[in-house]
């Protein structure tokens, strides 16, 4: 019998793709989204950025599993082409001494709801050891092929700032960027090659079991239907089922299980980026070490930076110079969060609560970062083409890690017979580093073999 996973973001997408690995081609796999089309939300406007040692214990060695797997993906089907796979040199930057609390010793205590204060990602920073110690603004290359430098020494890619410093706290063998959306289109295109069925305008509204209780199968039922009794509803037998539905995780619980107990630990963030291009960062840089990372043969490399809020914005910015199919350049930025925002009934309607207003500030803080320096005290001129606004909602756990495994029976109310009902959700901002870590134990779970990564901090129940 089958799996289905509900939920076609990156997580559901990773662990289809490690499935169908398994499993050769095979029908037996089905993606579900309620959706009309995939990757409307946080899987296809993310960021992208990739770390190998910023979290916590109980997700080290996820995240080094998924580190390690995204490398050796982009190294066996050309990812810096495909999808913009590059490794990244990673910054701080501190004005006026608002900074990282506490950088300077590299011995912090590690915080996975940084987010969820409002502080900056590179308080998660791991130590490493080619960053340790460096003030260098130019990742400590002096300067790459194809690269404009500052006058600092920085690249031009960022505006100096008046009295900021740029910090290096990372490096590309520790850090590395993707473009989100060309990788889940990389991951669905595999996925169907090798027979996996997708479900679009599709959602799960109830099990089906068999006499003696035990689950066989769901309930689904078209969403361009919804307000019609009985329109477009269907059966599909399964063995096991996967919610992975990122921030809609819950209500997929919800509505399969109305009567459980469980609360699912996952809440949606709302955080608003955009994307441009600058005169400034025209072609990819590359490394004059030539430490081909990720199977590049031209060594691209791309610059992450983030700051603390600060007397330019009250909120903390994260920016990447990141890649596209074919070594497109762009800018991502972000950091914007918004917790009173509703979750949508669809991920298609993400789109239309863009809000003007974020996307204002978004745009200035982009400026500042990114913008054309004027002399003296002027503002930056805005020569910033913008490619596309995004919103994400990215799934928040309470406990600010993911939450993985297989649910337990007694808070299903049904026997899961030789198979199992399994989630995982709760990535927060980390859903694209760690996708691919979990999609591979994810699958491992279900194919009843012991997982790749230590998740026993992870599990649910």
């Amino acid at each position: 019998m089958s799996t289905v996973i509900l939920g076609g973001g990156i997580i559901g997408l990773s662990t289809a793709y490690y499935l169908s690995l398994a499993r050769g081609p095979s029908p037996a796999i089905h993606i579900v989204d309620s959706a009309p089309a995939l990757l409307a939300s946080a899987s296809g406007f993310a960021g992208g950025f990739l770390a190998a040692d910023w979290f916590s214990p109980s997700v080290a060695s996820l995240g080094a599993l998924s580190f390690r797997l995204h490398r050796e993906l982009a190294e066996k089907h050309n990812g810096p082409r495909r999808w913009g796979y590059a490794g990244s040199h990673t910054y701080n930057l501190s004005i006026d001494e608002r900074g990282v609390a506490g950088k300077s010793t590299g011995k912090q205590e590690r915080k996975d709801d940084w987010l969820r204060e409002g502080t900056s990602r590179a308080e998660s920073a791991g130590s490493n050891p080619e960053a340790n110690g460096r003030r260098d603004a130019g990742g400590g290359d002096g300067g790459g092929e194809g690269e404009v430098l500052n006058p600092d020494g920085s690249p031009a890619v960022w505006t100096p700032q008046a009295g900021g410093t740029l910090e290096t706290i990372s490096g590309p063998e520790n850090c590395a960027q993707v473009e989100p959306r060309e990788l889940c289109e990389f991951l669905l295109d595999e996925c169907t090659k090798r027979g996996v069925e997708v479900h679009l305008s599709t959602k799960a509204t109830g099990i089906i079991t068999d006499d003696n209780g035990v689950l066989k199968g769901l309930r689904l039922q078209s969403t361009n239907n919804a307000g019609e009794a009985g329109a477009g509803e269907l059966e599909l037998e399964c063995k096991d089922v996967l919610i992975s539905a990122g921030a809609w995780t819950p209500r997929v619980f919800k509505a399969l299980f109305p009567q459980s107990k469980l609360l699912i630990p996952v809440e949606p963030l709302a955080g608003h980026s955009i994307v441009v291009r600058s005169p400034r960062y025209k072609t990819p840089f590359v490394n004059p070490t030539k430490r081909r990372i990720g199977g590049a043969s031209d060594d691209w490399r791309c610059y992450s930076i983030y700051c603390a809020p600060g007397r330019h914005w009250s909120y903390a910015p994260e920016a990447f110079a990141r890649l596209a199919r074919n070594g497109e350049t762009e800018i991502w930025l972000g950091g914007l969060n918004d917790s009173s925002l509703p979750l949508p009934e669809l991920a298609s309607d993400v789109k239309a609560m863009i809000d003007p207003e974020s996307i204002k500030s978004l745009r200035k803080m982009t400026v500042q970062l990114a913008g054309l320096a004027k002399e003296g005290d002027q503002a930056n001129h805005d020569d910033l083409e913008t490619v596309r606004e995004g919103l994400c909602f990215r799934p928040v756990s309470k406990r600010g890690t993911p939450v993985l495994g297989k649910i337990p029976e007694h808070y299903l109310g049904v026997r899961p017979g030789g198979g199992g009902v399994w989630l995982a959700s709760g990535h927060g901002p980390w859903g694209i580093s760690l996708s691919l870590g979990t999609g591979l134990v994810t699958s491992e779970l279900i194919s009843g073999q012991k997982p790749s990564a230590d998740i026993l901090g992870l599990l649910i129940g």
